[in-house]
């Protein structure tokens, strides 16, 4: 006698939802593999089958709406063209919680239950949504640790010195065949300017280090028609041939041209070596050039702003900009305001904002004043400095103690994770007890990472310190025996670079009163307040 099961038959009509995540696996053939698992399936349960949804190359966080074959599944769900969507397993429908939710809630709200072949899942009875939130949650942990082990293994391969992006940087390729991956100059021909892609890189730092700047170069490429060519490997990306001023900036600032590309991991940066393009000594001298550009005037410009690109305004974070005035209630000259009063700067403001307008030169003068007296008798003040300086050196031991245990608590916090996990997949753990240990490591997590920022923040301040502090005084010999010259001549072009190098920043408050307050910061001295009244000095927005 057959003792053989009858196969259940559900007097429903289904749909099936199939996925993969990326085109790779479409082209293996997985999507083919769900779809014919389910049909067999179908078979055996003698199944009445919609319609079949297939969304190829889709990411499973996004939200069923928001994918092509998802959005037509939920117009047929809401025609009522089935009652039922099967998949092969529930991270097919969805892999983050958030996605899982709502596609169960849109779908639910015409009717329409989720079902698993692969699982004991059905959200048509109240068990089996109950096991619907489990399984979406473990889904989510999946994906996480799916993306963990994949960050610490790109991680492992960039530590080889091995090239992990897709996108390689502009002029350069990955070499897959004989270098394995690493990344190498291109030597491929310019034809418009008879030049290798290398050469144009080189000639681009040369060209900014000697005074150029990043809007003049991205003009003199498109007029000269060189492609903005990039590169999956070997393979050509695009052609382009438009240049932009930001692009070009960036271009010029990453270190990956003087040899040292830093890939941004979350489990920290990771230093590889490349071939370098310009040497270090170049490389500064272009970066330098364009941080000298952005507190330059313009080329119409009629007035040197000393000032320029330094002072920030205190209401809403907005740079001051130089303006001249000839007409109106202002009384004729130069003067800074808030680019914040004008909201065609800002699209998203709806207020312009109150900050007052003040004269260039009142500002201008308290700025030099404090800078000649520094000149002329720097002792006092460069002793504070270095004292100052070394009392943080003394402290960098003790933060690098505490930025390593913050790290090692945070690698325990990790594994503290693992065997919550573990307890509560044996069944040693109830599920709200878990989520409430899962959420109290995150909130903990969270708090190691800010601690090792600040940390972090906290050296390179230290670091920062020395460097401008150096900068300073190499500074201070050239300008102690020119000053009296450039004063006589009053040479803006040298009163601008001794103020570029000496003030860290400027921020202009105003009070209840109408009046405004200036905070000076700057390298040498504590910060240093200077006030007045709109009388003489400051305008009325």
């Amino acid at each position: 006698m057959d003792t053989t099961p009858a196969p259940q038959v559900w007097a429903q009509r289904v749909a099936f939802y199939m996925r993969v995540s990326s085109e790779d696996q479409a082209d293996r053939g997985t999507i083919e593999a769900q779809r014919e698992f389910l049909r067999q399936f179908a078979s055996w349960h003698q199944l009445a089958v919609a319609d079949e949804y297939a969304d190829d190359g889709v990411s499973g966080t996004l939200p069923l709406g928001e994918r092509p074959a998802g959005r037509c599944l939920l117009h047929d769900a809401e025609a009522g063209f089935f009652t039922c969507v099967l998949v092969y397993r529930l991270p097919r429908l969805g892999q983050s919680l958030k996605a899982l939710i709502e596609a169960q809630d849109m779908l639910a709200r015409h009717g329409v239950t989720i079902r698993s072949a692969m699982e004991p899942l059905d959200t048509s009875i109240p068990v089996g949504s109950f096991i619907f939130q489990i399984m979406s949650s473990l889904a989510e942990l999946d994906r996480a640790q799916m993306l963990d082990q994949l960050t610490h293994g790109r991680d492992r391969v960039a530590c080889q010195g091995k090239w992990t992006n897709r996108l390689a940087p502009y002029d350069y390729i990955v070499d897959i065949v004989d270098a394995e991956g690493l990344l190498i100059p291109s030597e491929r021909q310019v034809e418009v300017v008879g030049m290798t892609e290398v050469d144009v890189v080189r000639d681009l730092y040369q060209r900014i280090a000697a005074g150029s700047s990043a809007v003049g170069e991205s003009q003199r490429l498109n007029a000269l028609g060189v492609p903005t060519t990039r590169y999956y490997g070997r393979g050509t990306l695009r052609e382009g041939t438009k240049w932009h001023p930001g692009p070009v900036a960036r271009l010029i600032a990453s270190e990956t041209y003087k040899g040292m590309h830093i890939l941004k991991s979350g489990h920290g940066c990771i230093e590889r070596e490349v071939p370098a393009l310009a040497d270090p000594e170049l490389w500064t001298q272009a970066n330098a050039q364009l941080q000298r550009n952005r507190h330059l005037p313009k080329s119409n410009a009629t007035h040197t702003y000393l000032l320029r690109g330094l002072i920030t305004c205190g209401s809403c974070g907005s740079n001051y900009l130089g303006q001249i005035c000839r007409t109106g209630n202002r009384p004729p000259g130069f003067y800074y305001r808030c680019s914040g009063r004008h909201l065609t700067h800002y699209p998203k403001r709806t207020e312009c904002c109150p900050s007052r307008t003040i004269r260039a030169a009142w500002m201008e003068q308290i700025v030099w004043e404090d800078c000649r007296n520094f000149i002329r008798n720097p002792g006092e003040a460069l002793a504070k400095a270095q004292e100052r300086l070394h009392v943080r050196q003394q402290q960098v031991p003790t933060l690098e103690q505490e930025l390593a245990a913050c790290l090692r608590a945070l690698a325990e916090k990790g594994q503290e994770r693992d065997r919550v996990m573990t307890m509560f997949q044996r069944g040693r753990l109830p599920l709200q007890e878990a989520e409430v240990r899962l959420d109290a490591i995150a909130q903990e997590e969270e708090i190691l990472r800010q601690q090792c920022a600040a940390l972090d923040a906290q050296k390179a301040l230290v670091e920062a310190t020395e460097t401008h502090l150096e900068d300073a005084q190499r500074l201070l010999e050239q300008l102690q025996g020119r000053l009296a010259d450039i004063e006589q001549r009053n040479d803006q072009g040298a009163k601008g670079q001794v103020i570029e190098c000496l003030v860290h920043g400027i921020r202009i408050d105003t009070d209840a009163q109408k009046q405004v307050i200036a905070t000076i910061t700057y390298a040498f001295t504590p910060e240093r307040v200077a006030s007045t009244h709109m009388k003489g000095h400051v305008c009325s927005p």
